[in-house]
């Protein structure tokens, strides 16, 4: 019991901590440059919306005023079975402008739009985004000149997320900006296995579709791989996102997000190989399937805390710290709930929310539940 307590203990350590601390040291030693210098080629944004009217036009304006040599880019704005003006709108601006493109579906969901589109795109470099995100004028130019170098087949870049005045927002941005260090560590030596579906762009001839179960963001960095293409992230390309800054929102957004992500990773179970891919199983157990798994760690630390408790001397300590954890957690729901941000209490409910959230998509995919319909 003593070993299987230290042992998970330690697991949850290297999750959170440690694995940052192994990715510092690796990428001294094995750090993978980028060739930037070429010709720009051309780009083919895919904006997929659904019922948009309100972001659409701002959104096209937005693409329109990046610095990319006009004749390079086309924006296809592909329709998830919208029902409101959206479609006649993007018609509209398509009249005015050659570069803008309409493919419409009757629905089916964001993936299966996406599969449907993207055969569609006249260029060989796809950009996907969406409606609520927003790019900086250089943005697209700095993503695509790193498929200069041909053995990148994925790229992404910096997603800021909007903050509001709360701490669930706040809380967000901390574990956004772990996540951005994390993936700019894996990028350095070749094992970045994810990217952000809103600001990613890949090569079409690697791209396959893909079950509608999946997210963009997940399963087309893994093909990538699958074909011995790298995935690289951008620190400073950015884009601007909105992430729901309420308890009911985050929980949700969390939950779908490990149920997808969840089963899209064990789809492509051979990257989990550690013989065949050293660097790369690693990375994804250590990023993404361990960090899911933190909550069930989380409950048999504390239940097989409770059963040491007479031990030894150490146990007690043990048991008092997570108590007190768990305390500050709930004092920080109470200040969320009230509208007041308790610095230290409110990053503990933050941690512990998103948990509860890696929990319930955990569970979700045990059950065999899945996720197809689009949601902004």
């Amino acid at each position: 019991m003593r070993y299987l307590f230290w042992l998970q203990v330690l697991i949850v350590v290297h999750v959170w901590v440690g694995y940052i601390i192994l990715l510092k040291i690796l990428s001294i030693f094995l750090k993978r440059e980028v060739n930037l210098e070429g010709p720009l080629p051309g780009v083919t944004v895919l904006l997929t919306v659904h019922n948009e009217e309100k972001l659409v036009e701002s959104r096209i304006k937005n693409l329109l005023d990046s610095q990319y040599p006009r004749e390079l880019l086309e924006i296809l704005v592909a329709s998830d079975g919208s029902t409101d003006a959206t479609d006649h709108l993007v018609s509209s601006l398509s009249l005015t402008d050659h570069r803008i493109k309409l493919f419409a579906t009757q629905g089916g969901g964001k993936s299966f739009t996406q599969n449907q589109a993207i055969p569609r795109a006249h260029n060989e470099i796809v950009l996907l985004t969406d409606g609520s995100t927003t790019f900086e004028p250089h943005a697209i130019k700095g993503l695509v000149r790193h498929f200069n170098d041909e053995s990148v087949g994925c790229v992404t870049g910096r997603c800021l997320l909007r903050e509001k005045d709360n701490s669930i927002s706040a809380s967000h941005s901390i574990y956004w900006k772990a996540e951005m260090l994390i993936r700019r560590l894996e990028s350095s030596i070749g094992t970045l296995h994810t990217a952000s579906g809103q600001f990613m762009a890949f090569r079409k001839s690697l791209f396959r579709p893909f079950s509608c179960k999946y997210g963009d963001d997940c399963i087309i960095p893994l093909d990538i791989l699958l074909q011995y293409f790298r995935v690289v992230h951008e620190d400073k390309l950015l884009a601007y996102e909105e992430f729901p800054s309420t308890i009911k929102g985050e929980l949700k957004a969390r939950t779908r997000m490990t149920l997808r992500n969840l089963t899209c990773t064990l789809s492509k179970y051979p990257l989990l190989n550690p013989i065949k891919y050293p660097l790369i199983s690693l990375s994804i157990f250590s990023h993404k399937l361990l960090r899911w798994l933190t909550p069930f760690f989380l409950l048999a630390i504390f239940i097989s805390n409770l059963l040491l408790v007479g031990e030894s001397s150490i146990y007690p300590l043990t048991l008092w710290a997570q108590l007190i954890f768990y305390a500050l957690g709930l004092i920080g729901l109470i200040g969320e709930q009230r509208g007041h941000r308790l610095p230290l209490a409110s990053l503990v409910f933050s941690f512990l929310l998103a948990n509860l959230g890696f929990f319930l998509g955990v569970i979700n995919a045990i059950i065999g539940k899945e996720i197809t319909s689009y949601e902004t």
